[in-house]
């Protein structure tokens, strides 16, 4: 008669055919006061077998439960705790692996230490499983609750910033903490029916707290992409996407001097701690907004370019350091430009390419000119190279020797046709030099040279660099050359500059005595350009010295140019060394050197031309 007077009602919709006559014999027992305990346990193990509700089961017997007269109903109170106690047995083993699969195989929990405090929740979950199985004394849950609370209030970042947040937090672990009191309470009372109402909704309260706490695991790791973590300040990423947002401002990048120094010296730890001094300092300036770009780069927005040199004037040596008693005042390098697309980018070469400590953004704007012309000329000296358009001028040495005064000596300077245009070294060299293919350009002068010096009487000289000297395929060539065409060799001086011969002396020494052998000669180009080590080079076996135009060209307006003329000549003279004056430009220069050194070069002379005179 209760099924067909209940079954109409909607929140029994749920009972089927098969369960009908499931529940109609559960009934049966339950109002029987003769029921072997283990009968009844075995009933609720059914009732989890076949994946009933418990929740719906509870009010469908307490509905059931006004039915019945008094006594029926304490009756039914007793064995459905029986039934509640096979329920839990046949549930719980199950139920708590499943939990820590889940836990444990989290894709958003970042770390071991962030899980703990999950598994530290799910430890006392399982000892409370495991007590109701074995029929033991419930876990005090007291201990955890303080040691989440702890948890909470400890932890930092943005995403716990939110007092909200924090508040869903505290109030889900309070939630939790009283529900599984009274779930402890009801099983120590061994009242398993109301025990397992608890508990469905104690595991509803974890599963929640799992929730968000996966979710603030996300959420953080998420911000992480756009949080620096060191000083919490916004990173590259955040500054990317800002350059959409952010209109009509200025940026500055901010390199610390000597910050891997002071890394090496007193270890990360330190580093870091400077790195938040310097985000504490920023967020208290004018900026409108600071960021951290990675190491010890920052990212500073201003409204103004006044506001940026400001900025830097202050900071520039306004924060100190200090580690084992010994005091750092902190120094910065500095570029700001205006805050649109690729001017992260302009910053930081600036800072790479700059001498400066603060460069502005009218230096950073020609420097990016340059570089669009550095690109375009290394174009062109690729087409240059893959059309062999590489031109050997020749500019004439004077011989200043009584007995000979003529021209009988050349040096092969490189020209470079494009188009129907002549380009000048000035024009191409310093890009040609930074080229990947720059010893191309070599090899073809070399070659060229050869060609045109075996049909001359003449000598000459070619212009190596330490990138000539360090490429095999240069050497290679050379000694072809060498071989092909051993009187042209004997004719032959290679020009070195100075300053690339202090650089790598037993280098250059070494390629000196292999080629030596073959009559090669060796001059020593622009020298007294800088400072002239001249006890060095009395090691190296030069044959000539070039005295560089620097000082050629002032000797009538600076007396110390001629004394310096004078100490050279007298060094070279001492060893026996062969002098040569570049920039002889008139005839006043022509007539003081004559006398003086051996050789002259300048467009006295000659000029650089593609045939010999």
């Amino acid at each position: 008669m209760y099924f067909e007077r209940e079954m109409n009602k909607n929140y029994f919709k749920w009972i089927n055919v098969e369960n009908k006559i499931f529940l109609e014999n559960l009934l049966k027992s339950l109002t029987k006061e003769e029921v072997k305990s283990k009968l009844l346990e075995e009933i609720g193990e059914n009732v989890y077998e076949k994946e009933i509700s418990f929740s719906k089961l509870a009010i469908f017997l307490d509905t059931f439960s006004y039915t019945l007269s008094l006594d029926e109903k304490k009756i039914l109170r007793v064995n459905e705790n029986l039934l509640a106690k096979g329920y839990l047995k046949k549930r719980l083993p199950k139920e708590i692996k499943s939990l820590k699969l889940g836990i444990n195989n989290n894709p958003n929990f970042v770390s071991k230490e962030d899980v703990a405090i999950v598994d530290e929740l799910l430890v006392w979950l399982e000892a409370l499983i495991d007590s109701v199985l074995m029929e033991k004394n419930a876990p005090n849950i007291k201990g955890r609750v303080e040691e989440f609370t702890k948890f909470i209030e400890e932890r930092i970042g943005l995403f716990f910033q939110d007092p909200d947040i924090r508040a869903d937090f505290l109030r889900t672990n309070k939630e939790l903490y009283e529900c599984a009191t009274e779930a402890v309470n009801f099983y120590e009372r061994r009242e398993y029916f109301y025990f397992v109402l608890i508990y469905i909704e104690m595991i509803a309260l974890f599963l929640k707290m799992v929730t968000l706490l996966s979710g603030m695991f996300l959420e953080e790791e998420l911000l992480s992409i756009y949080i620096d973590p060191i000083t919490l300040l916004p990173n590259r990423f955040q500054l990317l996407q800002d350059i959409s947002v952010f209109k009509d401002v200025y940026i500055m990048i901010l390199n610390v001097k000597s910050f891997s120094k002071l890394n090496v010296l007193y270890g990360y730890d330190f580093g870091d701690t400077i790195l938040k001094k310097i985000a504490t300092f920023l967020r208290a300036s004018s900026a409108i907004k600071t960021y951290r770009i990675y190491g010890d780069e920052f990212a500073v927005l201003f409204h103004s370019q006044e506001e940026a040199k400001e900025l830097f004037s202050k900071i520039n040596g306004g924060i100190s350091v200090t580690q084992n008693s010994a005091k750092y005042d902190l120094f910065f390098y500095g570029a700001y430009e205006k805050f649109e697309t690729k001017a992260l980018e302009a910053c930081e070469f600036a800072l790479f390419r700059s001498k400066q400590d603060l460069v502005d953004s009218n230096t950073i704007h020609n420097m990016l000119d340059e570089i669009k012309k550095e690109l375009t000329m290394t174009q062109k000296l690729k087409e240059i190279m893959v059309k062999d358009a590489i031109l050997p001028y020749f500019q004439p040495i004077y011989i200043t020797d009584k007995g000979i005064q003529k021209v009988l000596k050349y040096e092969v300077l490189m020209r470079l046709r494009y188009d129907d245009t002549i380009l000048e070294p000035s024009e191409f060299l310093p890009v040609l030099l930074e080229a990947p293919f720059y010893v191309e350009f070599t090899k073809s002068i070399l070659l060229k040279s050869f060609e045109k010096f075996q049909n001359s009487e003449m000598t000459f000289s070619v212009n190596f660099t330490l990138k000539d000297i360090h490429d095999k395929s240069v050497r290679l060539l050379l000694e072809t050359l060498i071989a092909r065409y051993p009187d042209v060799a004997k004719r032959m001086t290679i020009e070195i500059v100075e300053n690339e011969a202090l650089e790598e002396f037993e280098l250059l020494n070494n390629f000196m005595k292999s080629l030596k052998r073959y009559g090669i000669k060796f001059a020593l180009d622009d020298f007294g350009s800088g400072y002239s080590n001249f006890a060095q080079f009395a090691k190296l076996e030069i044959d000539f010295l070039k005295i560089d135009g620097s000082i050629v060209s002032e000797l009538f307006n600076d007396p110390k140019m001629q004394k310096l003329v004078d100490s050279i000549c007298e060094f070279a003279k001492t060893l026996g060394i062969a002098t040569i004056a570049e920039y002889v430009a008139t005839e006043e220069i022509f007539e003081y050197l004559k006398e003086r050194v051996d050789m002259l070069q300048g467009y006295y002379i000659g000029k650089p031309e593609a045939y010999l005179l």
